[in-house]
Parts: structure tokens; sequence; C-alpha cells
């Protein structure tokens, strides 16, 4: 399994963040509407505070992407992940029956390695929170059973961590 480099992420991120759609006055572009119809666009960035959404499943966080500490903070915590990757695989491992580690989804993967990071390594979240961000994230990005399946493992290692 290939574990990206630092430089790799300083260098993935940095052409994110350069070719990130702004609008006339510099300010980032929105797009609204629901999430799922934006499924693979990695840009979608949807402003919680507009009229236009009717589904709470559609907010997302804004995040000015031009405040350099921003950017710095999104870096370093991914970095801290991928430092940290190995370890989280070898939880994930371990709560899998009947399952090996390279049939879990791509964006299922990621988002349980995300969950358990901010469970076990970021205090700054609840680990209840990081459990239902995870399951709605893989009802987005998964298949139809992604939530349930994110939702077990998680819960699963919940338990085991008490």
């Amino acid at each position: 399994m290939y574990y990206a480099s630092n430089s790799d992420v300083d260098s993935i991120i940095d052409n994110y963040f350069d070719n990130f759609p702004y609008d006339d006055e510099g300010e980032n572009l929105y797009v609204s509407g629901d999430t799922k119809a934006h499924k693979n666009v990695a840009r979608v960035v949807i402003d919680e505070n507009e009229e236009h959404i009717d589904n709470e499943s559609d907010k997302a966080v804004v995040i000015n992407l031009s405040d350099a500490d921003n950017i710095r903070d999104i870096k370093n915590k991914t970095k801290d992940i991928i430092s940290k990757t190995q370890e989280i695989d070898e939880l994930i491992r371990s709560h899998l029956t009947s399952w090996d580690i390279k049939r879990v989804g791509k964006a299922e993967l990621v988002i349980i390695r995300l969950a358990i990071y901010e469970m076990y390594y970021d205090g700054s979240i609840d680990i209840p929170v990081a459990i239902n961000e995870a399951v709605e994230l893989a009802k987005v990005y998964g298949d139809e059973k992604a939530g349930r399946f994110v939702n077990g493992i998680l819960a699963t290692i919940y338990k085991n961590k008490k």
C-alpha cells in the first residue's frame, strides 16, 4: 500500500489551493445545491448560511481558503494523519471480520481513517460527533451500504476503546 510523503502532501495541497476557484473579488467561489450532485467534484464548498439550502445534509463548513493559517492547519493535520496511517490501518484490520482492508472502498477507507484519527489523536472532536460525521460522509461519497459499514466499524472500535 502506498503512503504519501510529506513533500507529496505539500505539493498536492499547494496545487489544490492554487487552482481553487475564486470569484472576481478574490473570494472563494461557493457552489450551492445538493452535495450528492457534486460528488465527483473536489472543490465544492457550500455556505451553511445560505437560505437556498433546504437539506441539513447539504451543509458544509466554509473554510476561508485564502487564509494562510487555515491552509497551514490543513497541511499539518493531513501530514499527522498520514504519519499515523499504518497504525490506524492496523486498528482497522483488527476490527474487520472476514474482510481484507484491500476490499474496503477507497472513500470508505479514507473516511474511517479520518474518524479514527479524530477519535484517538484529535482531542478537539467528541467521538460520537466524529462517528456521525464519518457516517454522513460515507452516505455522500460511498455506495448505499457505506454509511452502515462505516458506522459498524467505528462503533466497534469505539466500544473496544472504552
